[in-house]
């Protein structure tokens, strides 16, 4: 008898294009919760689209990006918000319009991979979301475009100069064309707009010839954005070696007007480039270093009472929890598993300190593994006195300061700072700018809470909707400083409860970490070692 190898699951990675249909034009966004299987309780996801305002018809850009897996019955619930209030990040303090709850495998078999349904709401609003699926075609290959437009539109039509932007979709298996990227907007009647990447998967599933359609919009505050002209095109066509690559621009039948006859779409610039993956790096010999840092204020209790969060009793304490679930992972990756822990915010030795190194070594502050972290951690609890307050930004500025020390040497290093606290932070404008200044460097900050705080200043450092920034002024750009790269993720423990929930926390915490080192590696050109 022949040996047969073992019948692997079933599993795809899928890309869920969401669009919705409004009674009103609001300022939308969609959420995704997934039902745990065990607990029966829907826990919230990282994956949600972007936000558009104004506008009653919105073709989201961002698309969701979900594990599929022929073997469970994965539920979601596509919660649609008005988000009325931009300036609190939790999408709870939002307007709910509606929401949807739809199994995968029900989405995946239905006709063309799509679902259309109205939004279940209190008020039975004429509200509605549609759905549709595709499967992803891994790709390492990313596409750098540049695109502008010559002749937009007769000055005879226009009272002002237009405020044009680019839209590129790419076309679904049924004909219709979801968003992929949309262009910031450019004031002239020839825009030139700054090139962008792109993943071939993203853009075009890996099929060359699937057709791509750019329209260029003049934007209207309103959210009815004027058609000025469209195309249709492939990625082959754009890759052909010409002298000039152009494509004329017409108003299709059932809009309004017509492009001038010398409209036209300039490809200015395309590149198809391999790019490496993360195991890629790794593989080259890029080391990931973990940085632990432990909140000892005072708002954590007594740690000899078992209302405590730092109350080591028979089981695991929610420290203690966060640093096996994380630090199990990252040793891995760690060449010599060596590891800096600090305290912070708790009089060490009777001295207030925010970055006290808990093996009591100023000088070399690491520990061997996550059992030498748990071993410093029982230690220091009989000793510390908790004090406050809760203070971030010495423990990221010492971290900076030992990345550029690091990377002063020729060290091919990204670090990982672990932040576990109870509390609400007490220097945000100071953390704020240690964030930003850390921008360029090769670090990811992780912030586990801890209980039951209000958590709301930690989703604002998370950055997922409304990049941080500070007063200071680029002198390039003449703007205030942004962080040029997401470099934070907050995970809430409480989120993480049950028992069965637990086995989840890794994946919420590690999740965003490989998508922000390949940022980093590829805003600062830097190739692995092994990679040609």
């Amino acid at each position: 008898m022949s040996k047969v190898s073992e019948q692997k699951h079933a599993h795809a990675k899928l890309e869920l294009k969401v669009s919705c249909e409004l009674a009103y034009p609001l300022a939308t966004q969609v959420i995704l919760l997934v039902k745990d299987s065990r607990t029966q309780n829907w826990d919230l996801t990282p994956y949600k689209t972007e936000v558009i305002v104004n506008y009653s018809k919105p073709k989201f850009v961002t698309g969701i990006i979900v594990d599929y897996y022929f073997e469970e019955l994965q539920t979601f619930r596509f919660i649609c918000i008005n988000v009325n209030k931009p300036n609190n990040p939790d999408w709870n303090a939002q307007e709910v319009i509606g929401y949807f709850d739809y199994d995968l495998g029900s989405i995946v078999s239905s006709a063309g991979k799509k679902v259309k349904n109205r939004l279940m709401s209190e008020n039975r609003s004429n509200n509605f979301i549609t759905i549709m699926a595709m499967e992803v075609k891994e790709s390492s290959r990313d596409v750098k475009l540049q695109f502008q437009a010559q002749n937009i539109t007769k000055k005879l039509f226009l009272r002002s100069t237009p405020q044009a932007f680019l839209v590129l979709s790419r076309a679904n298996e049924d004909g219709t064309f979801a968003p992929v990227y949309q262009s910031p907007n450019i004031s002239s009647m020839n825009p030139l707009w700054p090139e962008f990447d792109i993943k071939e998967s993203t853009l075009c599933n890996g099929d060359l010839d699937r057709a791509l359609r750019i329209q260029i919009k003049n934007y209207k505050g309103n959210g009815v954005h004027v058609l000025l002209g469209q195309c249709t095109l492939t990625l082959r066509e754009l890759l052909e070696e010409t002298d000039t690559r152009t494509f004329q621009l017409r108003i299709p039948s059932g809009f309004n007007g017509n492009a001038p006859k010398d409209s036209i779409l300039t490809v200015v610039k395309v590149i198809l480039k391999e790019m490496p993956t993360f195991l890629d790096y790794i593989a080259g010999g890029t080391q990931i270093n973990l940085v632990v840092a432990i909140d000892f204020t005072e708002s954590n209790g007594d740690p000899r009472s078992p209302e405590s969060s730092h109350y080591i009793g028979n089981r695991e304490n929610d420290y203690q929890q966060a640093i096996r679930s994380v630090g199990t992972i990252l040793e891995k990756y760690d060449s010599d598993k060596m590891i800096p822990v600090y305290g912070f915010g708790g009089k060490f030795n009777g001295n207030l300190s925010h970055t006290y190194p808990l093996n009591d070594n100023f000088e070399n502050p690491e520990v061997f593994g996550v059992d030498g972290i748990m071993e410093v951690y029982r230690k220091t609890i009989n000793n510390v006195v908790l004090d406050g307050p809760t203070n971030f930004s010495p423990i990221i500025n010492h971290t900076a300061a030992t990345i550029k020390s690091e990377i002063s040497k020729g060290e091919d290093v990204y670090y990982i700072l672990l932040i576990i606290t109870d509390g609400v932070i007490t220097d945000m404008d100071t953390t704020i700018r240690a964030i930003v200044r850390a921008r360029k460097l090769p670090l990811s900050i992780v912030i586990v809470g801890i209980g039951e705080a209000d958590f709301t200043n930690m989703n604002i450092l998370d950055a997922d909707d409304k990049p941080l920034s500070v007063q200071e002024i680029d002198p390039l750009t003449d703007a205030p400083v942004t962080v040029g790269r997401d470099i934070v993720q907050f995970i809430a423990m409480n989120k993480f409860s049950t028992e069965a929930a637990r086995y989840s926390l890794p994946k919420a915490v590690m999740e965003e970490i490989p998508e922000q080192f390949m940022f980093y590696m590829k805003e600062n050109n830097i190739n692995p070692k092994q990679f040609s």
